[in-house]
């Protein structure tokens, strides 16, 4: 019995394509379509309001990491959409968020110790289960010294909510305040222990 043939050829050595065997490739490839497809139309994350409360403005960073770069100043009282898991580094608690300015929307990560959720915000729980934490609680952020004194230089100033390691070194007094070494980011540095509460 003669097969019928379409006059397709594939373009190598001109060999025709059977009937039969196009119809299969056509199901196949229709059947594979509706798999694929959703899967490409991945659901955005859930996402939360909250509120920015930093006096002085909330650095939102490429990534969550102090040295990454800032990718927008978020204002105080502004509101931003935030996603996924806090991410715990630095001694400081890290939040995906996202703002829209001026018809563009800006993404990335933040200090969660400066973000409410109204009404009734709780200050967020830091995660640090260790016992020779200190956590900061001045307001506008705490300057790490390299010394134990106003005069020496600022390290990096750490937001409100950090938890920090001390070290072993004693407590030095010095320009009025007590001040105490704390392990940070793979080094150490020195703090007024007037802005630092001991946790748990």
């Amino acid at each position: 019995m003669a097969m019928h043939r379409l006059p397709l050829k594939d373009g190598k050595g001109g060999r025709t394509v059977k009937k039969g065997m196009f119809v299969r490739i056509l199901i196949v490839a229709a059947a594979l379509a509706l798999f694929i497809a959703p899967a490409s139309l991945a659901a955005p994350p859930a996402t939360t309001t909250m509120v920015v409360q930093a006096p002085m403005g909330l650095n939102l960073r490429s990534a969550a990491n102090l040295a990454a770069p800032v990718v927008l100043v978020l204002r105080n009282g502004e509101t931003v959409s935030v996603a996924g898991d806090p991410i715990w580094y630095q001694g400081i608690r890290w939040t995906w968020a996202s703002v829209t300015r001026w018809g563009y929307t800006y993404e990335g990560y933040c200090a969660s110790a400066y973000l409410a959720n109204y009404p009734g915000y709780n200050e967020p729980i830091d995660g640090y289960t260790g016992n020779k934490g200190f956590k900061v609680i001045a307001p506008n952020g705490l300057r790490l010294r390299s010394g134990p004194g106003l005069s020496y230089y600022v390290v990096r100033i750490v937001p409100y909510g950090t938890i920090l390691e001390r070290t072993s070194a004693d407590a030095v007094e010095a320009d009025g305040y007590k001040w105490i070494q704390l392990k940070f980011n793979g080094s150490t540095a020195w703090a007024a222990k007037d802005f630092l509460q001991k946790v748990p």
